[in-house]
């Protein structure tokens, strides 16, 4: 057995309540109030209310568990590779992995590991304008399902590009960031330059999305910048750099 070798996050603020909250004690109540609310047993319209006691009582968990018989997967994130796995049975591909086939003809066929190109297409995408408190710093952002190259199913990552600019089939090159850790965190795509959306793209074939998505972007970077100091040209350059 070689020597164990733990990676901390060293400027994760949540890190830092956890430590917080075990030097306090992690389940002390550390104060509560008393507010008056719906009573929640009456007709609309009809609404009486009473009195409820809120308790503010921390809840930072820390989980130490074992990633299985898929590791393999987010050991080679660490050493930038891309894995999936194959039923030798029926041939899918599975990015992310699973240890055994999902076909129900299939048995449960145990899989076997290949590597993937650091490739894909958008299968879907959500846009985020706002976020829990971990990634606020990081909006606006795009969070897509990407098939990657050779795979049947979607790796769920982030999309580093202006949420104007991602559509459903866009191709993406995935890349992986200088400090990684093991996570899906340690990858995201970017789009591969020279592409145009497709005439039946939702977003870009109706003028009015394009405007309310705009319009609602300004409001992120308004809060970013007042919450952060992070101005829109910081965020422009994010896209621009590729997330570098």
């Amino acid at each position: 057995m070689g020597k164990e070798k733990v990676v901390e996050d060293k400027i994760s603020d949540i890190l830092k309540e956890w430590e917080e909250y075990a030097r306090k004690g992690n389940w002390r109540v550390r104060g509560y109030k008393i507010i008056r609310g719906p009573s929640g047993n009456t007709k609309v319209g009809e609404e009486e209310e009473e009195e409820f006691m809120i308790s503010y009582r921390p809840h930072g968990v820390l989980y130490h568990h074992s990633l299985g018989k898929v590791s393999k997967f987010f050991r080679g994130l660490i050493e930038g590779k891309l894995y999936g796995t194959r039923c030798p049975r029926c041939g899918t591909v599975y990015c992310p992995p699973r240890a055994h086939c999902w076909n129900p003809e299939c048995r449960v066929q145990p899989t076997e590991w290949i590597e993937l190109p650091p490739r894909g297409k958008v299968h879907t995408f959500s846009i985020m304008l706002f976020s829990a408190d971990a990634f606020l710093e990081h909006l606006p952002f795009v969070l897509g399902y990407v098939q990657i190259e050779g795979a049947h199913t979607a790796l769920p990552i982030q999309i580093v590009a202006p949420p104007t600019g991602v559509w459903i089939g866009q191709k993406v090159n995935i890349r992986f960031r200088e400090e990684r850790k093991g996570e899906l965190m340690d990858i995201y795509a970017v789009p591969v330059p020279g592409q145009e959306p497709p005439e039946w793209s939702c977003l870009h074939r109706d003028p009015k999305a394009i405007e309310d998505l705009e319009r609602n972007l300004e409001e992120t970077y308004r809060f970013l910048e007042e919450r952060f100091g992070i101005t829109k040209e910081m965020v422009v350059k994010r896209w621009e750099t590729g997330g570098r």
